[in-house]
């Protein structure tokens, strides 16, 4: 008996600090991949090994793959696709078997989402950005998306972290300290910053008619620093709370402010 209660509290902790990097986790929202319906416009690539030991950049938003359905209009049926390609970017090209997927400025393997092509950020790094997407973005700012889309699905607040470590260059921190210190303000993890040190918050507001026009217990306070106040949430994780969300601001039951929506 003794062993098996050590066996599951063995397990319980494993779980307790595991990556969300499969489809098996409960009550995560993730896109079913038929589209690009709910998929972050851009995400940053890492560098890796391949399995023979040549340079490889991942450039997917979960470690494992799946098969999905996708409607094929000329054949008049669902075809099954795997989520994931792979493939060689030479001489700035990347191709699979079939298809060019973008560019990189690198010799090197590549594994991909579908929905997605491989590009160069504003600074000069690998990220993948959605077909439907022209803008590009910096390699912090992909990595911001990248982990609003975490909140937004559902993961939970102690495995954003972990998760996030696996998908960017130098994990967690390195992002922080990249996008500056008003912005690690503004995007700190509920994993990481205890609700004590956020002050007493009565009353929130934003105008749903302007831009950049919030209110915080009565005082005009920008967008940007809505996290000196809030915690991030995502509107998944306020509904499971009992909350509700009005433009970018969360409030519990009782109508109190509980965070903001990470933009």
């Amino acid at each position: 008996m003794k062993r098996i209660l050590s066996i599951l509290l063995l397990a319980f902790c494993a779980n307790a600090n595991a990556v969300v990097d499969h489809y098996a986790w409960g009550n995560i929202a993730f896109p079913d991949e038929t589209s690009t319906n709910g998929l972050p416009e851009a995400i940053p690539c890492i560098a890796k090994k391949s399995f023979n030991g040549q340079p490889m950049i991942k450039c997917t938003w979960l470690e494992t793959s799946r098969e999905v359905l996708i409607w094929d209009a000329q054949r008049q049926q669902d075809r099954r696709y795997v989520n994931q390609v792979s493939g060689t970017c030479l001489r700035s090209k990347c191709r699979t078997n079939t298809t060019l997927v973008g560019e990189w400025n690198q010799d090197a393997f590549f594994a991909l989402s579908i929905w997605y092509r491989i590009g160069i950020s504003t600074d000069g790094k690998p990220v993948a950005y959605r077909v439907d997407t022209s803008q590009k973005v910096s390699y912090a700012k992909a990595g911001s998306i990248l982990y609003q889309f975490y909140l937004d699905i559902g993961v939970p607040d102690n495995q954003l972290i972990p998760t996030f470590d696996g998908r960017y260059e130098g994990g967690y921190a390195a992002w922080q300290a990249q996008i500056g210190s008003t912005q690690k303000a503004a995007v700190q993890s509920p994993a990481t910053q205890p609700q004590s040190e956020w002050p007493d918050v009565k009353s929130a507001w934003c105008n749903p008619r302007m831009d950049d026009d919030c209110y915080i217990n009565e005082k005009k306070v920008p967008i940007a620093e809505l996290g000196k106040y809030l915690p991030a949430i995502s509107e998944s994780n306020a509904d499971q709370l009992g909350g509700h969300c009005e433009t970018i601001l969360c409030f519990d039951k009782d109508d109190q402010p509980m965070g903001y929506l990470l933009q």
